[in-house]
């Protein structure tokens, strides 16, 4: 539910009154619209910044067996 919107100008005088009617048929426009851009499938993948890779891949570095290679 919307209410009626008042604009007035700078001296205070009602310039125009906005309806409830036309602010509702606006924002469900508004909605659908963007309701009808959503994706579910992003198709950006947000880059890592290299000195995070490199401290994560530091921090977390899997050492390797060589007891196994003797094998």
């Amino acid at each position: 539910m919307f209410y009626d919107v008042k604009i007035m100008n700078a001296k205070g005088e009602v310039k125009r009154i906005v309806s409830s009617q036309e602010i509702s048929k606006s924002y469900w426009n508004a909605f659908q619209y963007e309701e009808a851009n959503k994706t579910l499938n992003t198709s950006s993948r947000k880059q890592v910044p290299s000195w995070v890779r490199k401290r994560l891949d530091n921090e977390y570095a899997m050492p390797r067996d060589s007891h196994n290679s003797a094998a």
